[in-house]
């Protein structure tokens, strides 16, 4: 799981349409983490347990950080859950937890392993089934594969 806030590169391409949640309590999302919403429209990192109700989509990647605990000290950006989180969409080069997909899997579901990585692999062996973040949508010529989201 994400620690901190990350940067990714990123395939410029037509815009697809981008939505907006706010962070459950007791959940931080950290830019571009990708974004699970629950049944209850907040969002969580993708993989956590406890979420306050069911994971039921990916909304993208968090534009920026948003903490939503009562022991965080301060205020400023990216304090406190009321403030909405856009979540991006797009083409990301996002890491794959195993084994890394080949020209072959282009077009191919991309599910969330945790909300900073991916995988080719909708339910992993004795697990449940992960969030569908987006397709494969390629390999760049130093050999990044990237995620449409």
């Amino acid at each position: 799981m994400l620690k901190a806030d990350r940067t990714l590169r990123q395939k410029m391409g037509p815009r697809s349409p981008q939505f907006s949640g706010t962070v459950a309590a007791g959940f931080t999302l950290f830019r571009n983490s990708i974004a699970a919403v629950c049944a209850d429209g907040t969002l969580v990192p993708a993989g956590s347990t406890g979420p306050p109700s069911a994971l039921v989509a990916i909304l993208g990647l968090a534009r920026h950080m948003q903490i939503n605990t009562a022991n965080f000290p301060g205020t400023g950006p990216g304090v406190g859950g009321d403030t909405a989180v856009e979540c991006l969409t797009g083409c990301y080069a996002l890491p794959f937890s195993d084994t890394a997909p080949t020209w072959a899997d282009k077009g191919k579901p991309v599910y969330a392993v945790d909300d900073e990585t991916v995988s080719l692999t909708q339910t992993p062996e004795g697990g449940t089934a992960r969030l569908q973040v987006g397709v494969f949508a390629g390999i760049d010529a130093d050999g990044t594969p990237y995620t449409e989201i």
